[in-house]
C-alpha cells in the first residue's frame, strides 16, 4: 500500500514538474516573440519634446515601424541619434541586451546630458533632387524635373499642422534656429527633415541633410494620449 501511495506521489510530483517547465518555457517564448515584433516590426516611442507640436505634443506615445516601405515626402520618420558614443563590445552588448528586454523603453546609449544621444522624430520635407529654399519658416520646394516652387503645403497631399513663429522688427537672425536660408538643391540620397514646431527645435537648418540609413522608422499613428489618436 505504502509503495503505491510512494508511487503516485512520486508521478503527480514528476507530472507537477512538466507543468512547471512546459509553463516556463511557454511564458519565456511568447515574451520573446512579443518582444521581437516590437524591437523589428513595430515598437511604441514616445516624444519627449515639443519639436513636433502640435499634431505630436510632449509626452504623446507614436507606433514606428522599421518595415513601413519607402519614404514619401511628408512621411514622419524616427531619426537615429545625431551624436554616437564610442563604446565597446561589452557596452554594445548589454544596452542591445537592456533596449530588447524592456521592449525599447531604456537604453544605455543615451544620456539625459547630451540631447542628441537620443533618437529624434521629424518630418521629410525635402526629397532627393529637389531645389528648396526658406522664407519666414515656410519651405519652398521645386521638386526634380520641375520648374517652378511651391510651398511644402502645396506639394506634400496630406495635410499637416505647424507651428510658425514671427520675430521682433528688430530680431538678431542670426540667433536661434534660422527660418530663411537660400535655396539648395539636394542630392542623392539627401532629405531634408524639419520639425513641425519649426521655433524651436533642431533639424535640417541646423545639422543640414540626413539619408535613408539615418532613418529608423516610419512613424504610423499616434495613440497617447488617447483623445488625440492620429494616424500619419
Amino acid at each position: 500500500m505504502n509503495k503505491k501511495i510512494f508511487q503516485y506521489s512520486y508521478s503527480l510530483k514528476k507530472e507537477k514538474q512538466r507543468e512547471g517547465v512546459f509553463l516556463f518555457f511557454y511564458i519565456l517564448i511568447t515574451f520573446i516573440l512579443v518582444n521581437l515584433i516590437i524591437s523589428f516590426v513595430i515598437y511604441p516611442v514616445r516624444q519627449g519634446s515639443v519639436s513636433m507640436s502640435p499634431d505630436i505634443a510632449k509626452n504623446s506615445v507614436v507606433m514606428v515601424s522599421p518595415l513601413a516601405g519607402s519614404i514619401e515626402r511628408g512621411d514622419v520618420v524616427l531619426l537615429d541619434s545625431a551624436y554616437k558614443s564610442e563604446s565597446g563590445f561589452w557596452r554594445s552588448f548589454l544596452s542591445m541586451f537592456c533596449s530588447f528586454f524592456t521592449a525599447r523603453q531604456i537604453s544605455l546609449d543615451e544620456n539625459s546630458s547630451f540631447p542628441c544621444t537620443k533618437d529624434h522624430i521629424r518630418r521629410v520635407i525635402g526629397m532627393p533632387g529637389d531645389t528648396v529654399y526658406m522664407r519666414d519658416y515656410v519651405m519652398y520646394i521645386k521638386p526634380a524635373g520641375e520648374r517652378h516652387y511651391l510651398t511644402e503645403f502645396e506639394v506634400i497631399s496630406h495635410p499637416y499642422n505647424a507651428t510658425f513663429y514671427t520675430a521682433p522688427a528688430a530680431w538678431d537672425s542670426s540667433i536661434g534656429v534660422k527660418g530663411s536660408f537660400d535655396e539648395m538643391r539636394l542630392g542623392d540620397d539627401e532629405y531634408f527633415v524639419l520639425s513641425d514646431n519649426r521655433k524651436s527645435s533642431d533639424d535640417s537648418r541646423l545639422w543640414g541633410t540626413v539619408s535613408k540609413a539615418d532613418m529608423k522608422g516610419r512613424v504610423l499613428f499616434c495613440y497617447f494620449p488617447f483623445n488625440k489618436i492620429r494616424f500619419f
